[in-house]
């Protein structure tokens, strides 16, 4: 064996090789953040756009969400609309979870929705003047996944506009189905979410067992339904955004006096 094939030599030209593409792997990856960041933003407005029936072209999503659509950054526990988180000093305008500090979050009694334990103190809402809508970012556990989307509702009388689920991870034709026309499509039909003394009283049934108020559930998928079901009421509820819907300054800018 010549000296150039020794194993010596071949663990030193595969630890090289190792080396050089993980940072080429990192130097990409680090490269394209902002433009994945990006992408990732638009997709979300894309997705609020489409809750609230909204039309657009691929190339107008940006210009036609700052025509149309209203943001604000709402303290959960009192409904109020706020500048800026206190600690992590977040805004409307690049709001993120992760980003807040644990004194910005409240440990959950019970944790129905599944969202781990804990709920943010603040959260971002989008308000389609034009229609009354109000879109609230709402998410829980599937069967395998959290699910991540938004519910569109009336200004008015708090009945359903539209649903959508931007990102999980349920099974193809099953759970996955909530992506579907026909699930999604019960929530343009106006239904009513919450009823006079406050209460969430929108259900998602099991597949065939829906009421003229209800949401007609998931044949085959009756975890990522329930998983539905126990999301929606959280975040209508008064652990969610129930204290923000009762306000009657939903539509109100926050005023820098409401900034804490």
């Amino acid at each position: 064996m010549s000296n150039r094939d020794s194993v010596k030599n071949t663990f030193l030209v595969t630890g090289l090789l190792c080396i050089v593409c993980s940072v080429l792997v990192s130097g990409a990856a680090v490269g394209l953040k902002e433009k994945q960041d990006t992408n990732k933003e638009l997709d979300l407005k894309k997705n609020i756009l489409n809750v609230c029936g909204i039309p657009y072209e691929a190339e107008q999503v940006e210009q036609v969400f700052t025509d149309r659509i209203s943001v604000r950054l709402i303290n959960l526990n009192d409904g109020i609309a706020v500048t800026s988180t206190p600690e992590s000093d977040q805004t409307s305008s690049g709001f993120a979870l992760n980003k807040l500090t644990a004194n910005e979050k409240t440990e959950l009694f019970s944790d129905p929705a599944g969202i781990g334990g804990a709920r943010e103190n603040y959260a971002v809402v989008y308000l389609y003047p034009e229609k009354n809508q109000i879109i609230l970012p709402i998410r829980g556990k599937g069967l395998w996944s959290t699910l991540w989307g938004f519910i569109s509702l009336s200004d008015d009388d708090f009945t359903t506009r539209g649903i959508t689920f931007f990102q999980h991870g349920e099974t193809p034709g099953l759970g996955g189905e909530v992506d579907s026309a026909f699930f999604k499509d019960q929530f343009v039909a106006p239904k009513q979410t919450i009823g006079d003394d406050g209460q969430v009283i929108l259900n998602v049934t099991k597949s065939g067992a829906a009421g003229p108020n209800d949401i007609d559930g998931l044949a085959g998928a009756t975890i990522t339904t329930q998983g539905v079901d126990k999301l929606i009421k959280f975040w209508l509820g008064e652990n969610g955004f129930g204290n923000y819907l009762q306000s009657e300054d939903r539509f109100a800018e926050a005023s820098p006096s409401a900034s804490n």
